[in-house]
């Protein structure tokens, strides 16, 4: 089969590998759709992971189920979790499962930027049936899933304010995500006017001075953390989203945290809880993401899709090896 490795993070190569085989208790799954993901392209993050086949935004159809899987069968088309939390650590008990250290260790073999990939015993318990789904727009489960964790961070109540700092492909769900979800006042801060235009049509205000209740932070860099703390009212919460560069500085004022009472959160990744959540808002059609991919790949572009969003000349660029 094929599959794109990515050598480094600006370097891609196609190449054939051996076809992965299913143990007792895996399955292998023919990739239908991959999305890029921010990750996928931040260097600090992705280059320790490298030389590697990456993606992990994955929607897949099973080819072949080991002896001891019950509940999958050959044909199913599925939603991919990439990991799994322990669920019995100390981590997980407290609610932070992306922080378990089964989490970030467990993966499916190789990523989904190749034609098949093999879902490991641990992970095969996961996998979620279309059930009708579009696979495009199931390409969106794990982005919106760490979404929708990020809101549940904020934790906010009924009747309060959001303002969402970035509209892209992460921002722009959020919007969606927020307005699913009942948000009572939705706003957003985006320099530019294309995205605007999209999170305008989604349903949010463009911010002014107004002050909200939370804001989540869906841009990376310090100036979009110090203006989004800036609009809150106090008791307000804080959620930083996007990924900054290792050793940025926390452009917040300590004094004023203290004297407004302001909580500073972090959301990372996605728990099989809110993949769970994001598959039930796409099969309801409450959010619909397919509007938001810009470009459509085959395998042999994964390099230019990743390229593209490097350089932030597309809004969602999704893989589908099939092409």
């Amino acid at each position: 089969m094929r599959a794109a490795l990515s050598l480094t993070p600006r370097e891609v190569r196609l190449e054939e590998r051996a076809e992965p085989v299913a143990g007792d208790d895996e399955v292998v799954c023919a990739v239908l759709a991959c999305g890029v993901c921010a990750s996928d392209v931040n260097e600090a993050y992705v280059a320790r992971k490298l030389p590697r086949v990456i993606g992990h935004e994955i929607v897949g159809e099973v080819l072949a189920v080991g002896a001891d899987v019950r509940h999958r069968k050959v044909g199913e088309r599925v939603v991919v979790a990439h990991h799994v939390p322990c669920g019995e650590c100390r981590r997980c008990r407290r609610g932070h499962e992306t922080l378990c250290r089964g989490f970030r260790t467990s993966n499916v073999d190789p990523g989904g930027f190749a034609e098949r990939i093999r879902v490991p015993g641990e992970l095969v318990g996961e996998l979620l049936p279309l059930d009708g789904l579009d696979p495009l727009a199931a390409s969106f489960a794990e982005p919106l899933g760490c979404v929708l964790r990020a809101l549940d961070r904020l934790a906010l109540q009924g009747g309060e304010s959001l303002l969402v700092v970035g509209a892209g492909s992460a921002g722009l769900l959020a919007i969606a995500a927020a307005h699913a979800r009942a948000v009572e006042a939705v706003w957003v801060r985006e320099p530019r006017a294309g995205r605007l235009e999209r999170a305008l049509a989604l349903g949010a205000e463009r911010h002014g001075d107004e002050l909200v209740d939370a804001a989540l932070v869906c841009a990376p860099g310090p100036r979009a953390i110090a203006d989004a703390a800036a609009a809150l009212a106090p008791g307000g919460t804080l959620c930083v989203y996007a990924v900054p560069d290792p050793g940025t500085p926390l452009p917040l004022d300590v004094h004023d945290l203290f004297t407004r009472e302001l909580a500073v959160h972090a959301s990372w990744g996605a728990g099989p809880a809110d993949i769970r959540a994001a598959v039930a808002l796409l099969r309801a059609g409450r959010v619909d993401p397919r509007p938001l991919v810009t470009h459509r790949l085959p395998l042999a572009e994964t390099g230019r899709g990743l390229e593209l969003t490097r350089r932030g000349e597309t809004l969602k660029a999704v893989v589908e090896p099939w092409r």
